[in-house]
């Protein structure tokens, strides 16, 4: 699980655009006196499993001065880490899920069998490790 953590995190590295960009891409977010992970999830309407998937934390805690990464709108379906499947939400996109899992779309294609990147809401894809 450490090393899915680490390509996790390698590739939420690879596509940030900016600490300021929009919630289309990855925002890096510094945490401040006051917050929590459940306020910070609500500023930008995901959830808090959200946040916790796309930092590789198992725990809500955060500390003041701490980056977490806010996943993008289009790869926000839920991740179950125990069984390693994602369940799409709408809006989600192939391209934003393997950034988010740091992995590629070819590799999530071929995992689940799919003929090309068209994925419908609430389909359970695999997400290589």
């Amino acid at each position: 699980m450490n090393l899915k953590k680490l390509i996790l995190f390698t590739g939420l590295l690879a596509v940030l655009g900016s600490t300021q960009a929009a919630t289309d891409n990855i925002v890096a977010y510094t945490v401040t006196e006051g917050e929590d992970i459940q306020t910070i999830a609500g500023q930008y309407d995901l959830s808090v499993t959200d946040i916790l998937v796309s930092n590789g934390k198992e725990s809500e805690d955060v500390t003041v001065g701490e980056v977490i990464y806010i996943p993008p709108k289009h790869a926000t379906g839920f991740f179950n880490p125990d069984t390693g499947v994602y369940t799409v939400a709408k809006g989600d996109d192939l391209l934003e899920i393997s950034r988010r899992f740091g992995t590629t779309v070819e590799a999530i294609e071929a995992l689940n069998g799919l003929p090309n990147s068209d994925i419908q809401t609430g389909a359970n894809l695999q997400i290589p490790d």
